[in-house]
């Protein structure tokens, strides 16, 4: 059907496997490493003790999981390449790229490939397909290129990106972050027996957590008398002083000295500062138009349960965000106070078109659907069927 046409596909967070450098075993897609392995995701940073923490690299789209025979299924891109493929598309290139690293990371990786799919078919039609976090790889990269995001740098928008499709596709994309990823930087993700493979250390050395935390004035809790108060989480003393992320009593090990507080600091404040930068960048109005301006869809969900705030306990210091908070601090509220409305993953406020899309013209669609369910859904793949041909 797109005949002549070629395709680069972005996934998003969790999206792509992750090997150890040295041995080439995969540790995030193997089954039974994620269940039962003991193994980590934790980033290696250079003066933090961050036991058995290994240097990884992205191979490959991650493939959909049956365990236990089928009793369990986690879903991942399978049906969007089968999708893809029922298309006719002459080539299909997904991006592997390291989810747990900054975005430039993932910007620079898809502008490598970019490229190299341009000079290797420059006579065909190139479309970009993205989901989640990949969207909002795509969506800097439209705009501003492979331009580095540093804080103490005027970048100007450069429509690099735009100028090599014919037609983009984003969904579910958290422009605003979610505060979820903070929930996780405090407690971690269990899921199996093995419980350091997502720990709160893991997602406290991850980069992206840093990034994917909503921007200043939304990086919002209940505070004890239930008023909607900012955790003010781009100013680093607030990590150290309430004790969050790296800082958490968990993150801690028995061999902490002055130099690796020190890194720890250092690291968690390189971070803020730039995603805070990119937040601006990702949210700021349109200064140069683009030449020519690109068919761009965008789909996202609303209507499932979206954790939106947690309840901010001072004394002691903790966060509830799951039930068992709830019971073991016997507060009286019912747990769903944390949640409003989104995709389940995303919160609403965060799907939210940034004003240069709306500018660009891109053609909204909503629907009540999980955050995986409306990139995949058979409603949605007629969607895009439809936009990718007309």
């Amino acid at each position: 059907m797109l005949i002549k046409t070629v395709a680069i596909f972005i996934p998003g967070y969790y999206g792509t496997t992750l090997q150890d450098e040295n041995s080439g075993r995969f540790i995030w897609g193997d089954t039974k490493e994620v269940l039962f392995g003991r193994k980590t995701l934790a980033l290696p940073i250079p003066g933090i003790p961050i036991p058995n923490a290994i240097h990884l690299k992205p191979h490959s789209l991650i493939n959909d999981k049956k365990i236990l025979g089928g009793l369990i299924k986690e879903d991942a891109y399978d049906k969007s390449m089968a999708f893809l493929n029922n298309l006719k598309i002459d080539h299909i290139f997904p991006l592997a790229w390291d989810w747990r690293k900054e975005p430039i990371h993932g910007i620079r990786a898809l502008d490598q490939l970019t490229k190299e799919v341009k000079d290797r078919f420059p006579d065909r039609k190139l479309i970009l397909i993205s989901h989640s976090f990949g969207s909002l790889i795509a969506s800097y990269y439209l705009r501003f290129g492979d331009l580095d995001y540093d804080e103490n740098v005027a970048i100007e928008e450069n429509w690099n990106g735009l100028e090599l499709f014919d037609k983009i596709v984003l969904s579910a994309c958290p422009f605003r972050g979610l505060m979820a990823m903070f929930r996780n930087m405090q407690y971690g993700i269990k899921f199996g027996l093995n419980h350091k493979m997502q720990s709160a250390l893991a997602f406290s050395t991850f980069e992206s957590s840093y990034y994917l935390l909503p921007p200043e004035g939304l990086d919002t809790v209940y505070d004890e008398n239930r008023k909607i108060v900012s955790l003010n989480l781009y100013d680093p003393e607030t990590w150290t002083k309430n004790k969050l992320g790296l800082f958490h009593e968990s993150c801690l090990t028995k061999h902490e000295n002055e130099s690796s507080l020190n890194a720890r600091y250092l690291f968690m404040s390189y971070h803020l500062k730039r995603a805070k930068k990119f937040h601006q960048l990702i949210d700021s109005p349109i200064l140069l138009t683009p030449k020519k301006k690109k068919p761009i869809l965008y789909l996202h969900g609303l209507g499932q349960k979206t954790v939106h705030h947690g309840i901010w306990h001072k004394k002691p210091n903790t966060f509830l965000y799951y039930p068992k908070h709830f019971k073991k601090w016997k507060v009286k509220e019912n747990p769903s106070i944390v949640y409003g409305d989104g995709d389940a993953t995303v919160p609403d406020f965060s799907l939210i078109l940034p004003s240069f899309l709306k500018d660009l013209e891109t053609k909204e669609i909503i629907a009540k659907k999980s955050h995986l369910e409306i990139l995949q859904s058979d409603e949605s793949q007629k969607i895009i069927l439809d936009f990718l041909l007309a």
